[in-house]
């Protein structure tokens, strides 16, 4: 069933980035922007969100 998952996901994913919206482009750029190193290193931003995503209950 995971697998099923993220094959759909990455199919989707596809979809989104071969449209001539810039919405996907910009939303990864800001992904890069955010987990980059800075006043915080990287690592420790990581670990933030995955805290946040666990006590959240945001597995997917």
């Amino acid at each position: 069933m995971l697998e099923e998952k993220n094959r759909e996901r990455k199919r989707l994913n596809a979809k989104i980035y071969e449209s001539p919206m810039k919405v996907y482009t910009g939303f990864r750029e800001l992904g890069r922007e955010v987990f980059a190193d800075g006043a915080l290193p990287r690592k420790q931003k990581f670990l933030t969100a995955l805290a946040v995503a666990v006590s959240q209950n945001c597995f997917d």
